[in-house]
Parts: structure tokens; sequence; C-alpha cells
């Protein structure tokens, strides 16, 4: 079992190297002085010991010395407040493994540098034991050496010739020990230790961990070299920087989600701000004024964009809801054509009668980009994207690329592409998170699996058609609703006025306030405004009447408005709370009506006034 020491004159200092170094199959002791080092390594050898350079009252250096003398296959790591040439020198000088700097941060490098110091002590210690018995008797000098785990093979140094070789090593070069003897260490890879690159008797080349120590016998100046396949280790190396690359992959995008999210919120008010003003321009100049037309189509269109944003940066909760999967493709199309570029042709061919889905419009929105980037890519000379929609009723289970398909009827979604197509191997892992065949830099691998998880999502399934050259087609099965389809026209009824009540209205944006107190005042209310929580909070302690209503946004900096809500509700129990959002995570943490950004007056209007009647927005 391998045994660490660890010298330090800091309980806390023991404490948590003890803790950071254990694990199952390994000893670890501990010591305050050199004294008390030096009993423990008496009962017994010891493969790496972490020593403090300063130990109080004594040198850590001359106890490194010591226990190197009596244990010499022992590997120390010197331990020091502060790293210099003369550290380094230092350490050099009593034959340390290696050193490390205080404060003690990169924790991975520290169990790293153990695990080789320890596999460098086991090392040193199994040539040492060889050579010992090879001086005793050549009987029991083949026994060692063939028994050996890892692959040994004697030569001598001036020739280079091989003299002699363990099983281990028969096995791993694929040589016979005849064709051994024949050979120079040579040619079988590097000789100097380190990793290298050694070949089998094939050609087929492994990565190899090669030690090696030299002695005399019968005059001459024979090298036992140790060889370990390091192909495994070499691996899981590998494995570790991707998953590495891959948590790099996740911060950025999770970086970029919360950067849209912001970038929507501020927009949100832009576009409350916006649809306002048209409406007092309309009452001004006429609902049916083009200039006033133009600007409130401009702010639904900033809305619709919004609302995508909010999607992609994850701010929106997914709503399943019946739709019309032609409608939803039809909202994106406009989108689609800017995405893919003036060298591809968008083609569609929308089916008559389609059966409604159960689905969030805007994850269709974001499958559809989805694959259009993906077929877009797929082209890079340029080429056809077809969207097409069809009824299907499906009177076999099937087996499909993205999952199994259930018996019966579905509405689906094919988008085709006249691009290089993909080869079986890549169909295979298509849907694998991070899996891509882009350039580094070029692709996350997680377009794709966002497409299975959002239409796994749904009931439904997905499949995929393509072979080299022929181009490809995804093809999108969403099970079939029979719900009536909730009804999108609304009677506009005018705002009821208010009866004299006081609103607290709570925004940091200063045009947003300034607009809400405007539409609240000209509809026979009482405002009272606040630009942040803090502020909200005064004013509600400050006042000696009642307030029937709190109006706040949800985000604002110091305190947020669930916060100010169950701090007002604290003083006020009966007072109302109506929050505004321009996105949000989560709900609306026990409110009891929340206002998404932008809204129209009327809207705002009829919110304010159902809660204050009935304390819902529910009628």
């Amino acid at each position: 079992m391998p045994s660490i020491l660890i010298v330090d004159d800091e309980p806390v200092v023991l404490d948590v190297l003890k803790r950071l170094l254990e694990e199952e199959g390994r000893e670890i002791s501990v010591a305050s002085s050199p004294a008390e080092a030096l009993r423990i390594a008496e009962r017994g050898p010891l493969d790496v010991a972490l020593i403090d350079k300063n130990l109080q009252g004594a040198s850590g250096l001359d106890l490194s010395r010591k226990l190197k003398g009596l244990q010499p296959e022992l590997e120390v790591i010197l331990i020091t407040g502060y790293a210099s040439l003369d550290t380094a020198i230092e350490a050099v000088q009593i034959g340390a493994f290696d050193y490390l700097t205080k404060p003690i941060d990169d924790y991975a490098a520290l169990a790293l540098k153990v695990h080789n110091a320890m596999e460098k002590s086991g090392l040193r210690r199994g040539q040492r034991e060889l050579l010992e018995r090879l001086g005793e008797s050549e009987a029991r000098y083949r026994h060692l050496v063939a028994s050996a785990p890892d692959a040994v093979v004697v030569y001598e140094v001036q020739s280079g010739l091989i003299q002699d070789a363990n099983g281990a090593a028969v096995q791993l070069y694929e040589y016979t020990l005849e064709e051994l003897s024949c050979l120079r260490a040579t040619q079988l890879g590097p000789t100097e230790p380190g990793r290298h690159e050694h070949r089998r008797k094939d050609g087929t080349a492994f990565t190899a961990d090669v030690s090696a120590t030299e002695f005399t016998l019968k005059g001459k100046r024979l090298r036992v070299q140790s060889v370990r396949d390091a192909t495994a280790a070499v691996q899981a190396e590998r494995e570790r920087r991707a998953l590495e690359e891959r948590l790099r992959v996740s911060q950025k995008m999770e970086a970029v989600g919360r950067l849209a999210g912001g970038v929507a919120h501020d927009f949100n008010n832009l576009l409350t701000i916006m649809s306002a003003h048209a409406e007092f321009l309309s009452q001004q100049l006429g609902p049916d004024n083009p200039e006033v037309q133009g600007i409130v189509r401009a702010a639904e269109r900033g809305a619709a964009l919004t609302k995508q944003l909010l999607l992609f940066s994850r701010h929106k909760p997914v709503e399943h809801e019946h739709i019309d999967l032609n409608g939803a493709v039809t909202e994106v199309m406009r989108l689609l054509s800017r995405v893919l570029g003036e060298g591809v042709r968008l083609e569609s061919e929308r089916a008559r009668d389609l059966w409604g889905v159960r689905a969030d419009p805007d994850q269709i929105g974001q499958v559809l980009i989805n694959l259009a980037v993906n077929a877009r890519d797929a082209m890079p000379r340029g080429g056809t994207v077809k969207v097409a929609t069809v009824n299907e009723v499906v009177r076999e289970p099937r087996t499909l690329r993205g999952g199994e398909l259930a018996r019966g009827r579905y509405a689906t979604l094919s988008v085709a592409d006249s691009g290089e197509g993909m080869s079986e191997d890549v169909l295979a892992r298509l849907f694998e998170p991070f899996f891509t065949t882009k350039e580094f830099g070029k692709g996350t691998g997680l377009g794709l699996a966002t497409v299975y998880g959002i239409v796994r999502a749904c009931g439904g399934a997905i499949d995929v058609e393509s072979r080299r050259g022929a181009g490809s087609t995804f093809r999108i099965y969403l099970p079939a609703n029979d719900e009536a389809p909730p009804s999108k026209v609304r009677v506009a009824r005018p705002a009821e006025d208010g009866r004299g009540e006081t609103i607290l209205v709570v925004e940091d944006e200063d045009p947003v306030r300034t607009l809400l107190r405007r539409i609240l005042v000209d509809h026979g209310y009482r405002v009272l405004e606040a630009r942040d929580g803090a502020d909200g909070l005064r004013c509600s302690q400050e006042h000696g009447g009642e307030i029937h209503l709190l109006l706040t946004d949800m985000v604002m900096p110091e305190m947020t408005g669930p916060e100010l809500a169950k701090r007002v509700a604290a003083q006020r129990p009966t007072t109302r709370v109506l929050f505004m959002t321009g996105y949000t995570e989560h709900d609306s943490a026990g409110a009891a009506a929340l206002l998404h950004k932008p809204f129209s007056s009327t809207t705002l209007l009829g919110h304010v006034r159902r809660l204050l009647d009935t304390g819902s927005l529910k009628t």
C-alpha cells in the first residue's frame, strides 16, 4: 500500500493536505516535527514525503536529507512559502522530486505531483530490489524480471544490444525472446526516461512510459529499462481535456444566455415606451393613422424578436399549447431567409388541413433555425433547403434514428438540404451532446441535441435520412392534437378608470416609470413613485394613507421586486402586488400577478383594475 508522510508545524495545513490526498488504498501519516517524522520513517517504508521547508525551530531541508538517508527510494516534495531560483537549487541539492509554493490553490497539480512521485518511488524501489537480487543469484534475477508487471528489457549500454527481457516485454512488443535478443533497444523506441512512442513488431505505435537504471555485471555496463504501456493514461488525459472543453463551452453559453437576457430586459423597456406612446398618438391622430400603425407594427416585431432572444437565452419558460404547425413555420420563415444567406434558396410546401399539435411555438422556431443552420453548413457552395409539413398516419411502431415512433396520427415537419450528406458513423452519433464534425470553434455540438430534446419533450420523435453526396432530410413527428385551437380574437374593451386608489410604482428605468405614472394618473389613480426597491420601501413607510397596489419591476439593483413585496406586505398586508418583468427564469415568487413587458396601457389598466376589484387576474 502506498505510504505518504506530511510534515508541517501548522495543524490546519496538515489537516487540509491529509484530506486532499486521502484515497482508498493509501496510508497517510502526519508529523508536526522532525523527530516525529523520523520515528514514522523508522516504522516502515515511505513512498512520498511532503515537507515544509521552514519548520518551527528546525530545517525541512535537513529533515529531507535524513529521511532520504534512511529510505533512498523516498521521493520528497518540498513545500515553501516563496518560490525562487534558490529554492529550486536547494530542492535539487537534497534530491527532491519537486516543490510546491504556499498557498496551495491548484489541488489538481498537487494530486498529480504526488501521484507521479509515488510512481517514481515505486519504480526506484522495484529497480533497487531487482539489482540486489541480480547480485545474489542468476536464478533469482530471472524470476524477478520474468514476474515484473511492466516490460523489462536489459541491454548493453555500449552496443545497445538486448541481453534479456521478461514475459511482459515479449507480450508488449509481440516479439519472441529470441527475436528481441537480435535487436538493439533503440529499435523498440527511445530509451531516455520519459514518455515516448514505441512500436510493436507489426509496426503499430503505442505510448510508453520509460524508466531505467544502470549496473555493472561481469565487467559489462548494463541498463535495465522498464516500460509501461501508457495508452490508457493518454486516453484518459484526452478525455479529461475534452470534458474541460465541454465545461468551457457550457460556461460560455451560460454567459451568452445571461447577456441575451439582460439585453432583452432593456429592449422590452424600450418597447413598452414605444407601444404606450403609439397609443397616445392613436388617441390624438386616430387609430387608422398610417404613421401610428407603422410604429405599432415595429413594436410588435421587436417584441417577437425579443421573445426569440429570451427563448435562446433560456429565460422564457416552455409553454406547450395547441398550435397550428403551419402558422409556427410561417412565423419563422422570414428569419430563416436571413439565417441561410443569399447562396441558399429556401423553399416551402405546407399541407392544407394540417393537424394541430401541442408544442411551444417558439421552440418549433428554434428547431427550424437549428436544422436550417446545419443545412447551410452542409452546403458551403450554396444549394436548396426545403421546409415541408404533411399529415401522416403511423400504423406500425418504427425505430427511428432519434427514438421509437409509436402508432398514431402525426403532423410531420421536414427540413431537406442538397448538401454533402453524412456517413453512417456520423449518423450513429448525430444526437449526442457535444458531438460535432465542424472545426474547433465553429460548432458546440449542442444544436441537434437541443432539437432532439425539444421533440422528445413534445412526445414526438425525429428521424434523419442521409448519404454521402446526396444531402440530408430531417423529419420530425409531432403527435396530432384534436383540441379546438384557442380563440385568437379578443374583443377590445375600454379600460375601466380608477376610483382614486393609491398605487406605489417602483421602476428603476426613469422613462418607464414616467410613462406608468402618466397612464395611471390619466385614468383616475393616485400615484407614488420610487426609483428602486429601497426607495419604494421608504416611500411605503413614510406614506400616511393606504396603498392599494404595489406595481414593481421584478429585476432592480440592490433590492429585487419580490424582496420589496415581502417587506411591504409585512407593513401593509392588504396591499395588492403586481409585478412587471422584461424576463425571468422564475415564477412571480408568490405574487398575485405578473405583467410581461412590453404591454399596452389597456393591458396595464385591465390588470390593475381586476387586481383591485377581485385580487386576481382570472375573470
